[in-house]
């Protein structure tokens, strides 16, 4: 199936306002069927699809015609099944029947990318005055969704082109064209798709393709009904819907000549009718618990945007621009230092800035591209491949004969660290042909030999003299010894190579015949076993396959660039293919050809599924084909941008429709290296200039580009959906704030009605009444929705709302350097005296709801005060009340006159002119949330009074926000724990700076427990008791896996800090025990032992393992699993840390910072992420950290914020001896 762009592209047109959903409710229409898992209420009037709202967005312009058909031209809402969220669009009503929804416009400058182009708000309406020529198109994707991911070919019409007939605009024509072989949408610029086409509505033609003009040989009126949609030097490469040059029209605003004998580019707008209807079967019922997480891509391709970077290489070491010397060639990665080798003469920040000097070779950080200025280079020629080798040095290939002043010929080995010459590598090479000139083009290596291609014939080092290599040969990897034995003898250079260990196969490609006397035209399978005998299961297809260039004028199909990955491998080069074949039976299984402005396979780079493959191509690349000179007689399957790097899923070849966006080749050489860096990035080389970090942002670049891992990984799913209010029409619900979320889509029964960037919205009350939210983030991923609400009668209370006191409630405050009464935390005090507002209060923040005007700065008063009210009405039915406060700075919670909680505030008494012990933005204090719980002993039946003081760090302080919300924690969610007695003396917070914990509430003595049997809500289990400790795992004996997952571990999750010891000898007796994987998670993942929510931001994880006796070989590995982050320990010394600060100060590799109990992690991930293998950390230990006998292995996880919808841990232990 056709791998779809960002969804969030599919949505709605970028740059579209959200308009308001608040509009009378339409006629009644329809209710949507349930199914089995769907609870259905008394039904409301339905929404009627007239697409004049948000709310009643219709499927199609066509359904809005069919329904009322005196429906003008405008613009209305549309959704289809395919959409995630309604859009706005320009609906033609009036020509020919109606129906019609504009996809682009424009005169000149018309564009192939998938993202669109221009400014897209210029398709809300349409514009024939010629004030505005420029070119706006939707999304790829955001078409798709239009025609609801049906092929355009299949409408009777197929898309429509509406063009200036002549300058002044007053004459239109219309041309229906009906695509083939396309699946999803593509602009047909600069493609080979097939089409017919009718004009203003007559006869079909049997058509052409989109790379050659419809009627070439017109003259004058005739060539009314040509088409020409390619991009011309002679239109300065500004493609359009062109009439032949030969029409001879009058040029003007609406139509251009951009050169004297040039195409004629009129004005056009672009138009598709899909026949959607709103009971189309796509739109199906929502079940009970919801829709699931949609992730913007489902491949682990990169993001299409470039990563923000400031170096670059500059200059031509050798003069020459030809293929094979461009800026940069080859790429390697070792350690955190990328090397970046090519023909340069230096390196630069930025495209002004100063050059400096380091010749063929240069360092830049892995991560951010930033120049190593400590190491620099003096090569005599250019570098065309690196090698990262086994121990760690690095490997230097091309046609240098001298670095850093010392002769070596071909190759050199480099120490990363200190950019020191290895002078014990004296490999040196020759070329003793007649004609020849040295070269190595290409490294690989098995681990035992490093293989080197090019052009050469012998080979001398380390005592071996003169050995015989013709353009491949193979040295010791330690070494550089020329290894006599294996000669494959090609008759011709080799530009790629790649070897399958587990097959012992050498694949080479380049610009010979022969090896040895046996034929292997252009591509060869050489085994690697002394002797080099030709793999003769392997016969190379070209992609030249038509007569003339066969025969007539041959051209040579030398390939590449050669890359084995998952049991495959690719070959790219001449004439623009990209070839998998299976190594095991050596048949080619896929293949694409780049055309029409494409150009040869450069470069191939695979990683976490995905392959890349580099070219000078920058049109399309087309799936399935195999025929550069015949692809129009070829059945391809589908036509795919490409801006001079691709996109494949390794395993099966097929095309993943990915490409930077709009880069920039210097002279359209495209990329000529491509690395994968440890952490995802993708490194793109060759002569590149400029890049786009966003649909509009550009930078420099100086021969390289960058592209970051993109985030496919959706929010967690919105929590606390809820109905604040209603009447007769309308409903208004609010939920809580999901951190990265940019954007919430609200669904009622079927389909999205609403979007917003709040927290809360007001909907129509209509169809079967079941609402819910989910996420959209920066990235297009939409999270999994939350589960139903059904809204209640109208003017009733929403009984199933957990919340008790709303973020935004109303409440006294006092912001004076008056001081209350110390009963002011108390329900019998009076505040009638006080100010009221909505929260948040504060000041210096552009997101209150009620802003205090702060005093001057020398008179500010530190502590402002607060109080509202929240009502339970049986306290028995529930097991106390959960708070979530924004502390900035610092804050201390009372519930009815007790101090339940304190942020940043140090422990003891608070006077009014106690400061908070840190500062803290707003933003972040919003973003870290102290959330405790408040027992139903220290509530009562009725009115129960909350009162909060925020304390700044200083009286000039910037900012000071106070937000609180209340809601009921069920009784189920504390089973086992004991209730504090609400007399006794008020708990000792125990607060850290910074932490925000929960204190801890005093225990009443006698008191009974909660009922043990009680399953905590929406867990299957209830967390165990206290056990005796946890046996050592006797693996005196064993080999293999020892601690498998989903083991029994001894935990601790309170709301202070383990005592000292707990990962090296403490006694463990009073943890509990329990199945792993152990916490809790808010998408009902898999837990086997569920803990209480939000208690702390620290959990602690330990198990003892006897391993007998330890040797120089015992080796223990572990594989941790941690929902956020982690620190991992042995014995009481780390040995390992996972998504958390780590600061090297000293140098010597290893963290220097201790992490605290308060810590958070640094980066929040889902459970699901968590639970994959590249998401895990894994650690390998030997004997200088194991101990004979009883082992402890201490695992401590961290949350990322304290209102994190997840946590959960795992972790398995494999022993070698």
């Amino acid at each position: 199936m056709r791998h779809l762009r960002t969804r969030g592209a599919a949505l709605a047109v970028p740059l579209m306002i959200i308009a308001s959903i608040m509009s009378a409710l339409p006629s009644a229409a329809a209710d949507p069927a349930a199914d089995d898992d769907t609870a259905v209420t008394t039904s409301a009037t339905a929404l009627a699809h007239d697409g004049r709202t948000e709310a009643t967005a219709a499927a199609s312009c066509w359904e809005i015609k069919q329904n009322d058909p005196g429906s003008a031209d405008g613009t209305y809402w549309l959704q289809t099944p395919a959409m995630d969220a309604p859009g706005q669009f320009f609906c033609d009503q009036t020509t020919d029947g109606g129906g019609w929804v504009m996809i682009g416009r424009g005169r000149e400058g018309w564009q192939s990318y998938t993202q669109g182009w221009g400014d897209q708000s210029l398709l809300l309406t349409r514009d024939r005055s010629g004030a505005n020529l420029d070119v706006a198109q939707l999304p790829a994707a955001t078409v798709d969704g239009l025609l609801n991911n049906q092929p355009v070919a299949s409408l009777d019409s197929g898309y429509r082109v509406v063009r200036a007939a002549n300058a002044q605009g007053t004459k239109w024509q219309t041309i229906d064209i009906r695509p083939t072989q396309t699946q999803g949408w593509v602009w047909p610029f600069k493609t080979y798709t097939t089409y017919r086409a009718r004009f203003d509505n007559g006869g079909w033609n049997y058509g052409t393709t989109m790379d050659e003009q419809l009627l070439p040989n017109c003259y004058w009126t005739a060539c009314a009904k040509s088409i020409d949609v390619r991009s011309k030097s002679e239109n300065g490469f500004k493609a359009g819907w062109a009439y032949s040059k030969f029409a001879f029209l009058r040029t003007g605003t609406f139509i251009t000549q951009p050169k004297s004998g040039s195409q004629y580019l009129p004005f056009a707008e672009m138009y598709v009718r899909p026949q959607v209807t709103s009971d189309d079967p796509g739109f199906a019922a929502i079940a009970d618990s919801g829709t699931a997480a949609i992730p913007s891509r489902t491949d682990n391709a990169a993001s299409e945007y470039a990563q923000k970077t400031n170096w670059g290489v500059s200059g031509n070491l050798t003069g020459s621009v030809t293929e094979g010397s461009i800026q940069v060639q080859a790429f390697a990665q070792i350690g955190s230092t990328m090397f970046v080798g090519g023909n340069f003469t230096g390196v630069q920040r930025g495209s002004n800035g100063e050059v400096h000097d380091t010749t063929a070779l240069a360092a830049f950080d892995a991560n951010t591209g930033e120049w190593n200025g400590a190491l620099t280079f003096s090569f005599d020629n250019q570098v065309h491949d690196l090698l990262a080798l086994p121990d760690g040095r690095l490997l230097v290939a091309g046609d240098f004969t001298t670095v850093n002043g010392s002769a070596h010929a071909g190759t050199v080995v480099i120490d990363p660290a200190t950019g020191a010459v290895d002078e014990s590598w004296d490999l040196q090479i020759v070329n003793r042909l007649s004609s020849g000139t040295m070269t190595v083009k290409t490294l690989t290596t098995d681990g035992t030999y490093v293989y080197l291609g090019g052009a050469f014939t012998h080979l001398s080092g380390q005592g071996v003299q003169n050995s015989y290599g013709r353009a491949a040969a193979r040295v010791d990897v330690s070494t550089g010894k020329p290894d006599r034995s294996w000669n494959p003898e090609f008759n011709g250079s080799v530009w790629g190579s790649s070897v399958d260990t587990d097959t012992g196969k050498y694949f080479a490609g380049g610009y010979f015949s022969k090896s040895g006397t046996t034929d292997v035209k252009w591509a060869a399978s050489i085994f690697t076993a002394p002797g080099a005998r030709v793999d003769d299961s392997f016969t190379f297809v070209s992609s030249v396959t038509g007569y003339t260039y066969t025969y007539t004028n041959p051209k040579k199909s030398y390939q590449q660039a050669v890359d084995v990955v998952d049991g495959n491998v690719y070959f790219g080069g001449s004439e623009h293919n990209l070839f998998r074949y299976d190594i095991a039976t050596m048949n080619r299984q896929s293949g694409s050809i780049t055309l029409a402005n494409g150009g040869d396979i450069q470069a191939i780079e695979s990683n976490n599924g995905v392959t890349y493959a580099s070219c000078h191509c920058s049109d399309f690349a087309y799936q399935d084909a195999y025929s550069w000179d015949e692809l129009t007689k070829e059945a391809w399957t589908e036509a795919d941008p490409i801006r001079w790097v691709g996109a494949w899923d390794s395993a099966t070849g097929e095309q993943l429709n990915w490409t930077p966006y709009n880069l920039s080749s210097t002279r359209s050489t495209g990329a000529w290296a491509l690395k994968v860096t440890d952490s995802g990035i993708l490194w793109a080389g060759g002569d590149f200039n400029n890049s786009y970090t966003s649909p509009t942002g550009q930078q420099w670049n100086g021969g390289f580009a960058l592209y970051g891992p993109r985030d496919n990984t959706p929010t967690e799913a919105p929590g606390l959906l809820r109905v604040t209010g209603s009447d007769d029409d309308t409903v208004t619900l609010a939920w809580g704030a999901v951190p990265d979320a940019t954007g919430y889509q609200v669904l009622l029964d079927d389909r999205t009605i609403a979007t917003t960037t709040a927290t809360s919205v007001t909907v129509p009350r209509a169809g079967n009444q079941r609402y819910f939210v989910r996420t959209v983030d920066g990235n297009g991923n939409i999270s999994a929705s939350s589960p139903v609400v059904v809204a209640p009668e109208s003017g009733a209370a929403d009984d199933s709302s957990p919340v008790l006191l709303e973020d935004d409630a109303t409440w006294s405050y006092l912001s004076a350097d008056t001081v209350p009464a110390e009963n002011w935390t108390g329900a019998d005090y009076d505040d009638s005296s006080w100010s009221s507002g909505a929260a948040p209060i504060g000041y210096g923040d552009a997101e209150l709801n009620t802003a205090i005007t702060p005093a001057p700065a020398l008179s500010r008063p530190v502590t402002t005060y607060f109080r509202s009210s929240f009502t339970v009405g049986d306290v028995s039915a529930i097991s106390g009340v959960s708070v979530s406060y924004v502390a900035d700075d610092g804050a201390v919670v009372y519930v009815n006159g007790t101090e339940v909680s304190r942020t940043r505030l140090d422990d003891g008494a608070v006077t009014a002119t106690t400061r908070a012990n840190a500062v803290v933005k707003t933003a972040a204090a919003r973003a870290d949330r102290t959330v405790v719980t408040v027992p139903a002993s220290a509530l009562v039946d009725g009115e129960n009074t909350i009162a909060v003081e925020t304390h700044v760090n200083y009286r000039s302080s910037a900012s000071m926000t106070m937000q609180a919300m209340v809601t009921r924690v069920d009784q189920a969610d504390m089973a086992g724990e004991p209730a504090p007695d609400p007399a006794a003396e008020p708990a000792d917070p125990g607060v850290e700076p910074a932490g925000g914990e929960a204190a801890d509430p005093a225990e009443e003595p006698g008191a009974e427990p909660a009922d043990p049997e009680a399953e905590p809500a929406g867990e299957a289990t209830t967390p165990p008791e206290p056990v005796d400790p946890l046996q050592p795992v006797d693996a005196t004996n064993a080999t293999g896996e020892v601690i498998p997952a989903g083991s029994q571990w001894s935990y601790r999750y309170e709301t202070t800090k383990a005592e000292d010891g707990w990962n090296d000898d403490a006694d463990l007796g009073e943890w509990k025990t329990g199945a792993g994987p152990i916490g809790w998670d808010s998408r009902n993942s898999t837990i086997n032992t569920p803990l209480e929510r939000g208690l702390a931001r620290t959990a602690y994880f330990s198990r003892d393992i006897d391993l007998g006796t330890v040797t120089d070989t015992t080796k223990l590995i572990l594989k941790v699993r941690a929902d956020d982050g982690a620190v991992v320990f042995v014995n009481g010394t780390e040995v390992g840390r996972l998504r958390m600060k780590s600061e090297d100060i000293d140098g010597d590799g290893r963290p220097d910072n201790v992490i605290q109990f308060t810590d958070s992690a640094t980066q929040a991930i889902s459970t699901v992420e968590a639970s994959k293998d590249e998401n895990m950390l894994t650690i390998e230990l030997d004997s200088s950290v194991l101990r004979d006998g009883v082992n402890r292995i201490g695992v401590e996880t961290h949350a990322n914020y304290m209102a994190t919808l997840s946590l959960t841990f795992d972790a398995e232990a494999t022993l070698e001896r």
